[in-house]
């Protein structure tokens, strides 16, 4: 039987412990259910852990409709669904989502999934990671096939970071920051301080396996992006295309690219525009090996055009 509360009687702290999480839009709030018990228009959405070690209970979020706002706090969280092949925390719907960051969050996924999952559709919604205060950290790590921080799969990508200390590491075929296998990686970063570890083919932040990437980074610091095998450090994964746009305040430490694979641009065999403008910061650009630091992998498929 399904439980609903009208007043907001378990409000501000969730304990993932307890089961998993489903999460939507109230008309003033969010409407929360766990185990079975519903509480509606929840004003301030925490969700945390009572105990150390990581829980394989999930969190979904489904702010369904267009004009849906759902707004959540991850406070010194620790999710591990790989054992359940699920994602720890997934995104869904045509409104936007906002994750704010307080403490140390740590996501793990299982095969087939990102640690923290928004794959994107032409009706969905915006995904943002933000930390206000400054004070909070996500560490998120996808399964085979998965980004560590966006889509699953062969879907597409969208998120959004302006602020917290992010790092974010796929398995084999995603991105760490962007999209799963095939997909497109479609990132924005304003600010924050991000670590992205590409798996074997996909980028460290763009796309993944046979994923083109779509990237705009125009502030914060990008301490490392790192891409695996044939892949771009921030860009295409191989064989695959888009734009990287690095602009405004942006600080570029370290873009590594994989074997065979660029910096700043394309994995083998793929292409990608870049565009580098403002007053943006790029201190190291570089391929592990056969691959130019900012252009094109290894084996560009438009050898005239701009990667």
């Amino acid at each position: 039987m399904l439980t609903t509360l009208t007043a907001p009687a378990f409000a501000g702290t969730w304990y993932i412990e307890d089961g998993d999480i489903t999460i939507s839009a109230g008309e003033s709030g969010n409407n929360v259910t766990q185990n079975e018990n519903t509480t509606k228009n929840d004003p301030d959405t925490i969700i945390t852990n009572r105990e150390e070690g990581a829980s394989s209970h999930t969190v979904t979020i489904d702010a369904k409709d267009k004009d849906d706002k759902v707004e959540v706090t991850l406070k010194d969280v620790n999710i591990d669904a790989s054992s359940r092949s699920e994602a720890a925390v997934s995104v869904t719907g045509k409104g936007d989502t906002t994750i704010e960051l307080d403490g140390d969050n740590e996501l793990k996924s299982g095969a087939g999934h990102a640690g923290l999952e928004h794959n994107k559709t032409d009706t969905s919604g915006e995904l943002t990671i933000q930390d206000k205060d400054n004070n909070g950290s996500l560490e998120a790590a996808g399964g085979f096939k998965g980004a560590g921080i966006g889509s699953a799969g062969s879907n597409d990508a969208q998120v959004r970071i302006t602020g917290g200390n992010i790092t974010a590491t796929s398995d084999d075929w995603g991105a760490g920051i962007g999209s799963g296998s095939y997909g497109t990686g479609t990132v924005e970063i304003t600010g924050g301080e991000i670590n992205a570890t590409g798996g074997y083919l996909g980028a460290g932040i763009g796309g993944g396996c046979n994923g083109s990437g779509n990237v705009t980074i125009s502030g914060g610091t990008i301490t490392e992006a790192s891409g695996g095998y044939m892949a771009a450090g921030i860009g295409s994964g191989l064989q695959g295309l888009g734009t990287v746009t690095i602009e405004g305040d942006a600080v570029i430490k370290n873009a590594q690219g994989g074997e065979a694979g660029a910096g700043i641009g394309s994995g083998t065999r793929g292409n990608s525009e870049i565009i580098i403008r403002g007053d943006a910061v790029i201190e190291n650009a570089e391929s592990k090996e056969n691959g130019a630091g900012i252009g094109s992998g290894q084996g560009d498929l438009y050898p005239d055009g701009d990667g």
